[in-house]
């Protein structure tokens, strides 16, 4: 399994165990994909979903920095607003590429940000304007991390 599968598998587990327990269902991974990434099934009521995930990281740097590959301690200045528009844009460009899946079941996003610096909280602030650009997903969720406890435990509906 390469990384990217590693991450993609890792954010699935963390977004079904929210998703689970908030809405008691148990969707589990009934087969790795591409266009979606992830194809999953409801144990209760056979439900098929599929599940594109994606990953949002200001930059490279930042990307390098939590994949462990640069030993950086900062980064460097990141305001709110940047990282919204970072997010708006990973948001446009699949909204563009979910017309392309081949998946009968109806497609998810899950987005999983990967930044230590601002909470769901601060980014949804509408001050922000962040926008959700319509697109096929039938919904759209973003995962992130608490603070203090920098656990993978925020889930937010964007759409």
């Amino acid at each position: 399994m390469d990384e990217k599968e590693r991450i993609e598998r890792e954010a699935l587990a963390f977004f079904l165990r929210l998703y689970n327990r908030k809405h008691h269902r148990k969707f589990r991974i009934l087969i790795k994909r591409e266009r979606p990434d992830f194809e999953v099934k409801d144990r209760f009521t056979g439900e098929l979903l599929g599940v594109e995930v994606s990953h949002i990281f200001h930059d490279k740097k930042e990307a390098m920095m939590m994949l462990g590959r640069d030993p950086s301690p900062i980064h460097g200045i990141i305001t709110a607003k940047d990282h919204v528009d970072v997010l708006m844009d990973v948001l446009r460009k699949k909204a563009q590429k979910v017309r392309g899946y081949s998946c009968a079941a109806p497609v998810i996003l899950v987005l999983r940000d990967f930044s230590r610096i601002f909470s769901a909280k601060a980014l949804f602030d509408e001050r922000l304007g962040l926008k959700v650009p319509a697109s096929g997903y039938k919904q759209i969720w973003y995962l992130s991390r608490s603070r203090p406890t920098k656990k993978w435990d925020t889930l937010v509906r964007l759409k």
